[in-house]
């Protein structure tokens, strides 16, 4: 009896024994994780620690020249964005003073993109040795009439019998103000006398050493003479005065990009369209962060006076048709005061680029 009650005993404890291990099999063993737990199931493009999307997986080397001034302005933030590697293209970025350069570098398949006056690219499109499309408008108008020492100009009528001293014979300037004189029964050399300068600090010489001076300038210089002149104001804003005499709006500068380089780098071209129309969004803030990026860029000196200016340069970000719709007006009125002012004829419709 006392045999088979041990024999009892031992089963029990081997029993015991075996469902004690069998739980801790069932604890101990690692748990497969699931699909969400372990990230094999893709929520979509990843996502920055911002919870932005990520950066593309391919940057572009992408070749941009700027001009100096109000045309260069708006492309501010993403040259200083460049400079710190934080944007979606590899830029190579110049600022240049004279258009001459962009124009051959252009010609020589140095810069893929250059920001110019709207005539520059007209002509530019009517050359043989180049093919370019604009891609976008920057800026409206930018020329403002100012007066010294006093406020007797209040309208266009009253620069009758008046000189003005200016920049831009030949140019865009010169076909403006010509055009809203004679639209207000002005006619230059006879109602007006018109003095251009070779350099915009050459008029500020003539307003300097000139009583009751008057002149048109555009930004960010205008600007630039209000600040060190304290009885120079702001007279007349051409590009209001444009809008009073014309069916279409003004626009004085735009960005155009080499025909190969917009079909053969699209995706290159369309991230630095998004890429600088929010550039010009952020510089046209005019805030102290603006005015900072501004002086990085190396556009203008001075941040109080790039947030002064700013308001004043009718910034934009205009593609596409209205592209199209606005930039013609202007070349029109361009092509009718001088057809060599936009290379002999008005652009086609090839020369606009579409997304």
């Amino acid at each position: 009896m006392k045999k088979i009650l041990a024999l009892i005993l031992a089963l029990l404890t081997l029993s015991a024994a075996l469902v004690g291990c069998a739980a801790a099999n069932t604890t101990d063993a690692p748990k497969s994780p699931s699909p969400e737990e372990s990230g094999s199931v893709s929520a979509g493009p990843s996502k920055t620690p911002e919870g932005e999307p990520s950066k593309p997986a391919t940057k572009y080397d992408v070749n941009l020249a700027v001009l100096s001034g109000s045309t260069g302005l708006g492309a501010s933030k993403l040259i200083a964005d460049a400079k710190k590697g934080q944007t979606d293209n590899n830029y190579a970025i110049e600022i240049i003073s004279d258009p001459t350069q962009v124009i051959a570098g252009l010609k020589q398949g140095k810069y893929d993109l250059a920001a110019l006056p709207v005539n520059v690219a007209a002509k530019l499109y009517n050359m043989p040795d180049v093919d370019v499309q604009v891609v976008a408008l920057n800026t409206l108008g930018v020329l403002y009439v100012l007066e010294k020492d006093g406020e007797s100009i209040k309208s266009v009528a009253d620069l009758k019998g008046k000189t003005i001293y200016t920049t831009g014979e030949g140019a865009t300037p010169q076909y403006i103000l010509e055009h809203v004189l004679k639209k207000n029964n002005l006619t230059v050399g006879t109602d007006v006398t018109v003095v251009y300068r070779a350099t915009a600090d050459e008029v500020v010489s003539d307003i300097t050493n000139t009583s009751n001076a008057i002149a048109m300038l555009p930004e960010p210089k205008a600007t630039v003479v209000t600040k060190q002149i304290t009885t120079v104001r702001y007279a007349l804003d051409m590009t209001e005065e444009w809008d009073k005499i014309s069916d279409s709006k003004l626009t004085q500068g735009c960005v155009v990009a080499l025909k190969s380089f917009a079909t053969e780098k699209k995706a290159a071209l369309d991230l630095f369209l998004a890429e600088y129309k929010a550039s010009i969004e952020f510089i046209n803030k005019a805030d102290e962060a603006a005015g900072a990026a501004v002086v990085e860029a190396e556009i203008i000196g001075k941040a109080p006076i790039a947030m002064a200016a700013i308001p004043k340069s009718n910034l934009v970000y205009i593609d596409g048709d209205e592209m199209k719709s606005v930039l013609g007006g202007t070349l029109g009125v361009l092509f009718e005061a001088n057809p060599a002012s936009v290379g002999g004829k008005l652009p086609d419709d090839a020369f606009y680029y579409q997304k």
